[in-house]
């Protein structure tokens, strides 16, 4: 019997023992998870960075910071194995940041309690994770083959960094799961001890003392080891009693306020959280007081000892299962300052625009819609505004890019000078600019549109010697209550400040959504459409007219023309579609596809072309405006000559 309670009594210790390395084994877990958050963050902030710029260097520093969630991952696969492979767990763990002291806790909790229902709920969510990193490994593969390729897709890249967000979005929940779990395990583990020992009483009542004796053993060595655990952890800890009061700390703690150890100890909570934000968490607060909850966590600043302040996360425990004595709670402070700036970087540069800090296409399409929000529910007028640059091709092909950007830069300042206070100016992309003008009904739209075209046309550019007088064209759009919608509201926008280009640049066209000469323009801009379909589905062909000489009548010559083959297989004469091919830009490749078949067919029928006088071919003016024209006439016909071999031609002349 003696020896049955013994044995019993020496259970009970180990068993203490355990919870207790079980506890370290959690606090581990919880730092190191800190550690692979930090760095999941920063792998996919170099990552974005890498996406926007192309520069090895960030490529680099996102791989070296996605090797450390990446070793957490190995570790836990090696532990899964079977048998476990402790090298390759230990190795895993250490490139994930990990105490050396702390692995082989690490590795003893996982393999006997992985799969207990405390710990599952952890571990399932740890894996859950593994997807997400590995995605992260195939977009660093997709980004840096994308960059080394000879001609990098812009939207491939744009892509990419989509899915990087998405990543990232994913990846937090998780990391706060994981947290909790781990943190909900440590708090189950309490009660665990605390059952345990209620239990032991009862049983050896007769040997209290020799229990005592051995039990003192155990909870020396447990406190002993909780110290180290304790003083070593990643992230800062600190007890507080019932009246807020702060009754142990560790260094780290020390090191991410600045303080001494001596000056935290019995300093009150409230006096470390910076004033404003003494109102987040007190709900929460309220609720673990009242015993309804027994954790949470927060974001918040602390002031620190130099009177700075410094973002933490909080995770607030209670430690006390027993009710009848005051409740000691456990605080773990996560310095998050660097990880709130990156998401703060990260967020900044989804919505502005590089070049200029203006807010960049998506988010002008964000305050687009809320103001015609506004519009239909307040009824209120705003304006918007298209604003496209005259000059700016100019000073790119003769003073280059750098200057090009300069132009941008201060076309944006002079912009934002002349702009009232609640306007919004933003970059969509190249040259063009877009202005929304808040409560501002069409007259006074005008006037100041007016004066952001009168600034821009004054104020000369200078670079490098050269000087340029750089003007703006400028479409205005109402945005009322009757308004659609954003997407007809940025089609009208363009198409007015495409009218104020074609009526003669450097002025402000005013273009209302019910206007005939919108309806107009729209309608030419649906054929461009659909000669660019054409094009790319080949529903173009050639059609020649014989041209007869009345001197000589025998002699071979004709005129090419091209037809167009619309959606439902009708065959389009030219002027129904080469206006709009004019007007919009798209002539050229029309003109280039019909020289290059033209050469094609005629070097296909050598007796053909032998017997040919003249081949008349039309070409658009807009075709000669491009300075690799000739060269690629002169080569589509050395092309066509190379075909032929040795055999003599006459050359087709070209009528423009």
């Amino acid at each position: 019997m003696i020896l049955g309670l013994l044995l019993v009594a020496v259970l009970a210790a180990g068993f203490s023992v355990a919870v207790v390395q079980m506890q370290s084994a959690i606090a581990a877990y919880i730092g190191g998870q800190s550690a692979w958050s930090r760095a999941q963050l920063a792998a996919i902030h170099h990552l974005d960075a890498y996406a926007e710029t192309g520069h090895t260097d960030a490529l680099e520093r996102a791989q070296d910071w996605l090797a450390v969630p990446l070793g957490g991952l190995d570790a836990r696969r090696a532990m899964e194995a079977s048998p476990v492979d402790s090298a390759a767990a230990r190795d895993g763990l250490l490139r994930g940041l990990n105490h050396p002291d702390d692995i082989g806790h690490l590795i003893w909790l996982f393999r006997l309690f992985s799969g207990s229902p405390i710990f599952q709920g952890a571990v399932e969510t740890w894996q859950e994770s593994d997807a997400y990193l590995l995605e992260l490994v195939t977009l660093a593969e997709q980004l840096e083959r994308e960059w080394q390729a000879d001609d990098p897709s812009m939207a491939e890249i744009a892509r990419l960094r989509v899915s990087l967000g998405e990543v990232n979005r994913s990846l937090a929940p998780l990391t706060e799961d994981f947290r909790r779990a781990m943190t909900d395990a440590s708090r189950a583990m309490r009660r665990i001890l605390s059952l345990f020992s209620v239990a032991f009483l009862l049983t050896m009542g007769l040997i209290a003392g020799l229990l005592g004796w051995r039990l003192s053993l155990a909870i020396t060595s447990a406190e002993r080891k909780f110290r180290v655990t304790f003083e070593q952890a990643a992230v800062g800890m600190t007890q507080v009693d019932d009246k807020g009061y702060l009754i142990d700390v560790n260094q780290a703690l020390c090191g991410i306020l600045r303080y001494p150890k001596e000056a935290l100890l019995g300093m009150h909570y409230r006096d470390l959280v910076y004033p404003e934000d003494w109102d987040i968490g007190r709900q929460q607060r309220a609720e673990m007081l009242a015993g309804t909850i027994n954790s949470y966590t927060l974001e918040q600043r602390f002031l620190c000892h130099e009177g700075d302040t410094v973002w933490v996360k909080l995770t607030v425990s209670r430690m006390s299962a027993d009710t009848s004595s005051a409740p000691l709670y456990v605080v773990i402070i996560e310095d998050v300052s660097e990880s709130r700036r990156l998401s703060v970087e990260l967020n900044y540069q989804a919505t502005h625009d590089v070049l200029t800090g203006l807010p960049n296409r998506r988010a002008f399409e964000r305050s687009l819609a809320e103001a015609l929000r506004q519009a239909r529910t307040e009824d209120s007028t705003h304006a918007l505004c298209f604003i496209d640059l005259d000059q700016f091709k100019i000073v790119n092909d003769t003073s280059g890019h750098i200057a090009g950007d300069q132009l941008l830069r201060q076309t944006a300042e002079l912009l934002l000078s002349r702009l009232r206070d609640g306007d919004l100016l933003a970059r969509l992309g190249g040259d063009e600019f877009a202005v929304i003008l808040e409560d501002c009904d069409i007259e006074k739209a005008c006037q100041v549109t007016e004066k952001l075209r009168a600034i821009v046309a004054e104020t000369p550019f200078s670079w490098e010697g050269a000087l340029y007088t750089p003007g703006c064209s400028i479409g205005v759009v109402p945005i009322t209550s009757a308004s659609s919608d954003t997407g007809s509201l940025l089609r009208t926008a363009d198409i007015a400040c495409y009218l104020a280009k074609e009526q003669g640049r450097n002025r402000v066209h005013l273009l209302q959504e019910d206007d005939r000469q919108l309806a107009e323009q729209r309608g030419e801009m649906e054929w461009l459409g659909r000669i660019r379909s054409a094009l790319a589905e080949q529903r173009i062909f050639l059609d020649a007219q014989r041209l007869v000489c009345l001197a000589r009548p025998d002699s071979l010559r004709y005129e090419v023309l091209v037809r167009l083959i619309d959606e439902d297989g009708k065959v389009i004469p030219p002027g129904n579609f080469l206006p709009a091919a004019e007007r919009f830009g798209a002539a050229h490749q029309i003109d280039r596809w019909v020289i290059e078949h033209v050469c094609e067919q005629l070097a296909a029928h050598p007796q053909h072309l032998a017997r040919l006088e003249a081949c008349h071919i039309n070409l658009s003016g807009r075709s000669f405006d491009h300075e690799d024209f000739h060269d690629f006439v002169v080569k589509t016909w050395i092309t066509m000559q190379c075909r032929r071999g040795s055999s003599a031609s006459r050359s087709p002349r070209r009528q423009r």
